[in-house]
């Protein structure tokens, strides 16, 4: 019970971090579920390998059930210090054993719920027949609650197996990209219930200065401004990161001076999704800085429809949440609009090492 409580406690908050709707309902308090998943996890995970004779006993149970708990625990430990330490090519493979890990941790888990199913007792109350004894255990109304608990309580990792098993497969299989609609190595993250779906025929980028219509852009008269090939690595404020990415578009501070934007009238952009909920902002002086590009095509081909097509924001050298999807509409303005993962706690300024969930 003592690793239950413990796994469980990171189980959930690692759900909390990966399940979109999970982050949204967080909102403010997400920076501490991340700080209770990690910190939780390496103190976790060093008591596994440090102490773990005492710490964790492997008893004689059957079928080796104490030592795959153990195997797939150390594994997660290990895969997820990989999160937060090393070059990004690790993080990249420690999101895919991370996931892995995961997702066997939780067929396990209900694997074992199922041969812990309690039994009804044998005639008038005596021994649990031959068939209970061996996939089950003698009902006790302490067994039935316990069981039960852990039933409910495993409901939700289970309705998140099928993500965490893309997660760990993708990078394996070359067709699962134009399958699932996302790029090996990518979390495909949303806030809403799916992916809007924008037509590139119909498409319009709409660009405001302080409530006044600028234009509207057809994605066609984007790729006919001067064009920026740029190859960089995508980090995500959760730990992972993925390397060479290669990015094609239109410099963004380029295309808005072009446009009539005069920074100091108007010191910051704000930017909106098409899924009507998800918004950034920049400031004059980080689109200085960062060099955002206009995104239609990644790794030389159109976006996926989970990485924002027809047209995203890719800004080099911040976290990936400044880098909105489905952009439809750009506004010049003299104030600030905390973006929707700022209101949430994150960092305005996202460059890379602003976040510190500790």
């Amino acid at each position: 019970w003592r690793h239950a409580g413990v796994l469980g406690l990171l189980v959930f908050t690692g759900l909390g971090l990966f399940l979109p709707a999970w982050r949204s309902a967080a909102g403010p308090l997400l920076p501490w579920v991340q700080a209770v998943h990690d910190g939780g996890g390496i103190l976790y995970g060093l008591a596994l390998v440090g102490w773990s004779a005492r710490f964790f006993p492997w008893p004689p149970t059957p079928k080796g059930f104490a030592r795959w708990a153990y195997f797939f625990a150390v594994g997660l430990a290990v895969t997820g210090l990989g999160l937060l330490v090393g070059p990004s090519w690790t993080h990249a493979l420690a999101t895919v054993g991370h996931a892995a890990f995961a997702a066997c941790l939780v067929v396990w888990a209900a694997w074992h719920l199922v041969q812990q199913v309690p039994r009804r007792l044998g005639p008038l109350g005596g021994q649990p027949s031959t068939f209970s004894g061996v996939f089950g255990a003698a009902v006790t109304r302490r067994r039935f609650l316990r069981w039960a608990g852990a039933s409910l309580a495993a409901i939700p990792a289970l309705l998140a197996l099928p993500d965490l098993g893309r997660v760990a497969t993708e990078p394996l299989d070359s067709t699962a990209s134009s399958a699932q609609g996302a790029l090996p190595g990518f979390i495909p993250y949303t806030v809403i219930d799916g992916f809007p779906r924008l037509d590139a025929t119909t498409y319009r980028l709409v660009l405001t200065a302080g409530g006044r219509l600028l234009g509207t852009f057809a994605l066609s008269d984007l790729q006919a401004f001067p064009r920026q090939e740029q190859v960089y690595t995508f980090h995500c404020v959760t730990g992972w990161a993925v390397q060479g990415v290669r990015i094609d578009g239109v410099n963004l501070q380029g295309w808005l001076l072009a446009h009539g934007w005069n920074p100091s009238q108007h010191p910051w952009v704000l930017f909106f999704s098409g899924d009507g909920v998800y918004t950034e902002s920049l400031s004059a002086r980080q689109i200085h800085q960062y060099q955002p590009v206009l995104t239609w095509a990644m790794d030389g081909r159109p976006l996926a429809v989970s990485q924002g097509y027809p047209l995203r924001l890719m800004v080099p050298g911040m976290y990936g949440y400044k880098s909105i999807k489905w952009l439809v509409r750009i506004e010049l303005t003299d104030r600030d609009h905390l973006g929707f993962w700022e209101v949430r706690g994150y960092p305005q300024d996202a460059y890379l090492g602003s976040y510190q969930p500790f």
